[in-house]
């Protein structure tokens, strides 16, 4: 464990104000708790800032951020609280209704996060046993903790994946709209200003929806019933294993061969704006394991973003592993950032990353 008495405590974060307080689009702030702040990174920290600001402001936005942040500081209290009760009786009603329950489960603490990471051994925040656990306890002892106003909802009991469900079901049968989704849950996000209202017309809609799914099962077909009951398995079971982080190329790491896994994503990133040292290889058929299997490292040009969930598999200077490409193959989302099906994934070419290791300070100065 690090000396209390020489750790320097230094946090930066950008909060998006608007999805969580009173502010209007695009209204957001960083927040910055630095010991080390004045003496080492103020004046960098200002002119960063003042490169990516606008001179000429939005006056509006910022005065909704002035108004969010005293009424946060006024009665913020009470609207956290009512918040949290809103999305506490959400699961609840989700969670116990006997026809919602059916169809959808709100995914508890133990279902994501693994043992080891909550102490508190606290596994769900509402159940049927206990009602409401103490949240304080989980944010004060577990080293990872759900956000309790933040309610994921697993979708897989009904057929659709979360995509479909968000918007082919929600937005345009009911109007409702949600961002986040993965392969089998989509992601409900409360904040200061949900009410009862909302909360209950939410709860009115699964139950529609739940009881839509029970007509049409009950007046469907045996094989009908079969294709139902395998796509519900395919989305709770069938899952693409998620590749673990492979490594960065030699070429890319800070420090080669010093076992840390640290990488140079700039250099690479900027290496591929040169077409003549990238390449495109194909994942269909078995082109890509036969170059894997002659010993070739395939390293990545780009960033390749599954959506959903939507984060990265591949980063510029990553090696692709056979787990990359399983992984891939096994997805069946519709957007994939960074990667075209019909050319493969685009990675460096043998002879630009044989350069590189012969002379790493061919890497292409950056243009001015």
């Amino acid at each position: 464990m690090p000396d209390p008495e020489q750790v320097r405590v230094r946090a930066y974060a950008c909060q998006s104000t608007h999805k969580t307080l009173t502010a209007l689009r695009q209204g957001s702030m960083i927040h910055v708790h630095d010991q080390d702040f004045k003496d080492e990174v103020e004046q960098a920290f200002h002119e960063a800032y003042m490169t990516h600001t606008s001179t000429s402001p939005n006056y509006q936005i910022i005065a909704s951020l002035d108004i969010g942040r005293r009424q946060v500081e006024l009665e913020g209290f009470e609207f956290i609280q009512r918040q949290v009760e809103q999305a506490m009786s959400l699961r609840k009603v989700i969670n116990t209704h006997p026809l919602i329950s059916k169809y959808f489960h709100v995914l508890t603490v133990a279902e994501m996060i693994p043992d080891e990471y909550r102490k508190s051994g606290i596994k769900s925040y509402w159940d049927p046993e206990h009602g409401w656990s103490d949240i304080m306890a989980a944010w004060s002892e577990d080293e990872f903790v759900l956000d309790a106003t933040r309610i994921t909802l697993s979708v897989a009991g009904s057929g659709w994946d979360g995509d479909t469900f968000k918007n082919e079901i929600l937005m345009n049968k009911h109007g409702i709209q949600i961002n986040k989704t993965s392969r089998n849950t989509v992601l409900f996000m409360t904040n200061i200003g949900t009410t009862r209202s909302s909360v209950a017309y939410l709860i009115e809609v699964l139950v529609k929806i739940a009881r839509d799914l029970d007509d049409r099962l009950d007046d469907a077909s045996s094989v009908e019933r079969k294709i139902f009951t395998r796509q519900v398995k395919a989305l709770r079971e069938d899952l693409p294993p998620l590749p673990d982080f492979s490594c960065f190329h030699d070429s890319f790491r800070l420090s080669s061969g010093a076992g840390t896994p640290e990488g140079d994503i700039r250099s690479a990133f900027f290496l591929a704006y040169d077409e003549s040292k990238c390449e495109y290889v194909p994942i269909a058929g078995r082109a890509i394991e036969k170059e894997l299997a002659a010993g070739r490292q395939l390293v990545s040009t780009t960033f390749v973003i599954p959506y959903p969930p939507g984060f990265p598999i591949l980063v510029p200077g990553q090696v692709i592993s056979q787990e990359i490409i399983t992984f891939m193959r096994a997805l069946d989302v519709k957007e994939i950032h960074g990667y075209r099906p019909e050319l493969g994934l685009r990675v460096f070419t043998e002879h630009a990353l044989a350069v590189l290791e012969v002379s790493p300070s061919s890497i292409q100065e950056l243009p001015t």
